[in-house]
């Protein structure tokens, strides 16, 4: 009898031991803190003949995430996007056609889009906004082209990023609108 209860002793003393190491692992890791400001900054700058000849769309997600969809009427369109909850997508894409009865007089048009996106968290830029991307760079497309050239081009590039809730992971996989 003495035996086992100086081994029942023993076996919870070491179940107490094991257990507060595990909780001492927990204190020292630093938790991840919600971020503060959530800001997408997004312009296009539209080149050469593309808004002459097409009709021009650009659709983003709004600080709430949903889909708002703007025409575009000048050379220059941008968007400030402040994130209200996280998760989140943000992003913008370009949507253009050749504006119904459209006159095609040239042997050659250019259709340039290109398309400058930064996101900060907490005023900490994440994204780099040096880089244009472009969106559509047909210098010189010939008239006979041009039709197959921006029905392929349209809506097919999307850029943007994916929010982790607490905004430390931040990816550019899967925007969809």
């Amino acid at each position: 009898m003495k035996k086992f209860f100086y081994l029942s002793v023993m076996v919870l003393m070491a179940t107490l031991t094991l257990t507060s190491c595990g909780d001492d692992d927990k204190k020292d890791e630093p938790q991840p803190q919600n971020p503060k400001s959530v800001v997408y900054n997004v312009s296009v700058k539209f080149e050469g003949d593309l808004l002459d000849i097409c009709d021009v769309t650009m659709v983003y997600k709004d600080g709430d995430g949903k889909t708002v969809t703007e025409t575009v009427t000048s050379q220059n369109w941008s968007k400030k996007v402040t994130v209200n909850k996280l998760p989140a997508v943000v992003g913008a894409k370009c949507n253009f056609k050749l504006k119904e009865g459209i006159q095609l007089t040239k042997d050659k048009y250019d259709v340039v889009a290109n398309l400058y996106q930064y996101l900060t968290i907490d005023g900490k830029d994440l994204a780099g906004a040096d880089q244009p991307l472009t969106i559509v760079g047909g210098y010189g497309v010939k008239t006979d082209k041009l039709a197959d050239y921006i029905s392929r081009k349209s809506g097919s590039m999307i850029y943007g990023y994916e929010i982790a809730a607490n905004g430390a992971n931040v990816t550019t996989n899967n925007i969809t609108f």
